[in-house]
């Protein structure tokens, strides 16, 4: 126990990094150039009016 207690400041900072590299490398995924397309076709969605109504009968 006394060498996890030990180890806790340096786990500590670790975890910051971790979390950091994981911020960093989900931002590249979004970010990527090849995908502005499929992104702006996404944010649209709510925006389309091309629906055809539904039959609320059924």
């Amino acid at each position: 126990m006394d060498t996890l207690i030990a180890f806790y400041p340096t786990l500590k900072t670790l975890w910051v990094v971790w979390f950091f590299l994981l911020f960093l490398g989900m931002l590249a995924l979004v970010l990527r150039p090849s995908k502005r397309r499929h992104y702006e076709a996404q944010a649209d969605i709510p925006l389309r009016d091309d629906l055809p109504p539904r039959d609320i009968r059924a």
